[in-house]
């Protein structure tokens, strides 16, 4: 089998893989062709249904790795000058979320090329954690306000985010809130994410970017009109 024959044969292969999944939806089929290294690269973006595969359930785990602790902990270490105070959330306020895009006016978690690329966000009674490409970054927690049953604002110190955050959940049905972050060195203005809190994510399909050889460009998403869903703020139903 010379070298095309064999590039199809595993294309078509992975792509039958992929048409198993039940309720596959593909959205974007991409071919670039690696000059440095003198072979093609095969990229398909596709809508998984299926909340028991290893794409979701990756999404949403928040356990560390060796690197995630090492990188954790030694930022802690740092920002604790004094013994770190415990605060408290209602029991019901969720403490894990992932964050939530929209397509199509549709939502959707996603499954990026590089999985650095992902957002989620932890909250333990004396820290929070935004994993990114550096991995658990943490912040110490100063204060924690109750505005109203949905919405807390969070004091923080940390190195690189913002030190307010305040999380309005806008449907607790659905477990969608909207996090407001405060103005960094980084980002001169007030940054807003939309999230889902990881108990609640399977009710929403997930969009993968998958590529078994390369890390490819990710999948260019809607921007979200934060102003029209707080406008609608269901989060009574």
């Amino acid at each position: 089998m010379n070298q095309f024959q064999f590039i199809i044969a595993f294309t078509l292969i992975n792509f039958s893989s992929l048409c198993q999944k039940k309720d596959t939806i593909f959205l974007e089929r991409n071919t670039y062709f690696d000059k440095a290294n003198n072979y093609t690269i095969y990229n398909v973006i596709y809508i998984d249904s299926s909340y028991t595969s290893g794409g979701h359930k990756s999404l949403i785990d928040f356990g560390f790795s060796k690197f995630d602790s090492t990188t954790y902990f030694e930022e802690l270490k740092g920002l604790k000058k004094d013994n770190l105070k415990t605060h408290y959330t209602d029991k019901k306020f969720s403490k894990k979320w992932i964050a939530l895009y929209q397509y199509k006016g549709e939502f959707y978690t996603y499954h990026p090329s590089e999985f650095g690329n992902r957002y989620k966000f932890q909250i333990t009674d004396t820290t929070t954690m935004d994993f990114t490409m550096e991995g658990p970054e943490p912040s110490v927690l100063l204060a924690v306000r109750q505005m109203d049953s949905n919405k807390f604002e969070f004091t923080r110190k940390n190195y690189w985010q913002g030190h307010k955050l305040t999380i309005t959940i806008i449907d607790t049905a659905k477990g969608i809130a909207i996090f407001e972050f405060s103005p960094t060195k980084y980002i001169p203005h007030v940054h807003k994410q939309l999230m889902v809190s990881a108990e609640k994510a399977h009710l929403f399909k997930t969009i993968v970017n998958y590529c078994k050889t390369d890390k490819v460009p990710e999948f260019e998403f809607e921007k979200v009109n934060f102003e029209r869903l707080e406008k609608i703020d269901n989060r009574q139903h």
